[in-house]
């Protein structure tokens, strides 16, 4: 029988009794009293692809140089102040994830797949606050209807290991195979895919965590059930059908002017280049300056000055600009990525070249090229790609973590994570305007508000890592 999954948001006015009818007086016939796990899970899902996203353009593809920015350059130099808005952004959707979740745990309105559901979100949700920031606000972070505006803040080490157990169970609650009623807008309904979804992610943090804890039968098992994202067909994915700016490619719907603020970095361009990798022409396209060669790509170097960034190779309209037929004037061309097939595949591969797993490396890595030019729609010729000298499989980390890196374009900050745990690919460097002391910061600063409102909370937390500081490691890199 299908169970409505439906929770109470309003407790009733009658509880402060007035008088017989206050209730009825003060109703408002505009808000409802009521809201259904599913309309919150559409908003939830939509929310947390478009940060992806986001992230990915603003931040994950500068740091990890797959951009570069020719204006407003702070951010490359890695000039970092607080950051409060993904912080605020990240803490502000757990809410509404806490509702589907207790929901589906209430007697009356169970459903073990919208409770899995919930856990593969959350989870998903406390990695990228832990990852940014390291020891965050875990155990009492949504604690607030109970009076608790203060939380203590946990270790990345608790954090994962809660992550990793909540996952574990996210994939057995959905194996039940309970009914999807609605609101998932990334797999419409098929449970079978938010299974792999959870596997998937776990993977990502199992190997987060690798060279901190044993993973090895855990990486095997998911590796030998085949319940894991292994097509892009079951990408963890948002499209965008464009009917309205609010539900179009969040890039689309920004100034021009601010598009055109990302280019081509010189770092990618570099790598593209010297494997003849055709992906560099689909996100980019050549110089403004035809006349001189049509097919000229042009990088900028990463984290430049403001004046050096904008009179770089004599100019703006030198330096290739990204795509913008595809990631600006067709708002339903890209998708917005949490985790893809290619990236499980260099997991595995990973994992495998380092003897965690017992599998072929090469095929696993070769899949994971191969599934990285299909989800683009890149007509490359695989097997001449794959023969070529930094290409080919070799045995080496580089080799795989280099085609990671290529495939984290846009995924969010995958690649900077992935970099911070690896110090690969070795082509990123810091930039020669840096402000961090020729160093790849690895976190954010605390916002200032967790200073102001929560200090004693802060000051436990900062004297536990050290320092807020954005060269400060967490637990999972040491």
């Amino acid at each position: 029988m299908k169970k409505s999954i439906i929770l109470v948001l309003i407790a009733s006015l009658s509880l402060f009794g007035c008088t017989d009818d206050f209730e009825g007086i003060n109703e408002n016939p505009n808000q409802p009293e009521e809201v259904s796990s599913d309309l919150v899970l559409s908003t939830v899902i939509s929310t947390l692809a478009n940060r992806s996203a986001q992230s990915g353009w603003n931040n994950g593809n500068i740091v990890a140089q797959l951009t570069a920015k020719i204006n407003f350059t702070g951010f490359d130099r890695y000039d970092w102040g607080s950051e409060s808005g993904l912080w605020n952004e990240y803490y502000g959707i757990l809410p509404e994830i806490d509702i589907i979740l207790q929901a589906a745990r209430a007697e009356e309105t169970q459903n073990t797949s919208y409770e899995g559901i919930a856990l593969v979100l959350r989870s998903y949700v406390f990695s990228i606050l832990t990852d940014n920031w390291g020891n965050i606000p875990f155990s009492e972070a949504i604690k607030g209807m109970e009076g608790n505006f203060t939380p203590i803040y946990d270790s990345q080490e608790a954090i994962y290991t809660a992550i990793l157990q909540d996952l574990q169970q996210a994939e057995g609650l959905l194996a039940q195979g309970e009914p999807i009623l609605g609101g998932d807008i990334i797999y419409e309904g098929d449970i079978e895919k938010w299974r792999k979804f959870a596997n998937s992610l776990r993977l990502r943090y199992l190997m987060r965590v690798s060279n901190r804890i044993d993973v090895s039968s855990e990486i095997q098992a998911i590796l030998d059930s085949g319940m894991f994202i292994a097509s892009n067909e079951d990408n963890a994915v948002m499209r965008y059908p464009a009917s309205t700016q609010i539900d179009s490619w969040p890039i689309s719907t920004s100034r021009i002017g601010s598009f055109d603020e990302h280019r081509l970095s010189e770092t990618s361009e570099a790598v593209l280049k010297q494997f003849n990798d055709q992906r560099l022409e689909k996100w980019f396209q050549p110089t403004d300056n035809p006349e001189d060669d049509p097919t000229l790509f042009v990088g900028l170097t990463n984290g430049l000055s403001e004046d050096n960034a904008s009179n770089f190779n004599g100019g703006a309209s030198n330096v290739s600009r990204i795509n913008q037929s595809f990631f600006y004037d067709s708002p339903n061309s890209v998708q917005a990525a949490i985790i893809q097939t290619a990236e499980v595949h260099f997991i595995f591969a990973e994992a495998a070249q380092r003897g965690l797993i017992n599998a072929d490396a090469e095929t696993l890595y070769n899949e994971g090229v191969r599934l990285s030019f299909e989800y683009w729609e890149v007509p490359q010729d695989i097997a001449t790609y794959l023969a070529q000298d930094g290409v080919a499989y070799d045995g080496e980390l580089e080799t795989i973590i280099t085609q990671k890196w290529l495939a984290s374009f846009l995924v969010g900050l995958e690649g900077w994570y992935d970099f911070r745990r690896t110090g690969l690919p070795s082509v990123i460097v810091p930039g020669p305007d840096n402000v961090n002391g020729d160093r790849v910061p690895v976190r954010f600063l605390y916002p200032d508000s967790e200073q102001t409102l929560n200090s004693e909370n802060f000051d436990a937390a900062v004297s536990e890592i050290g320092a807020n500081d954005i060269n400060i490691k967490g637990w999972w890199e040491e």
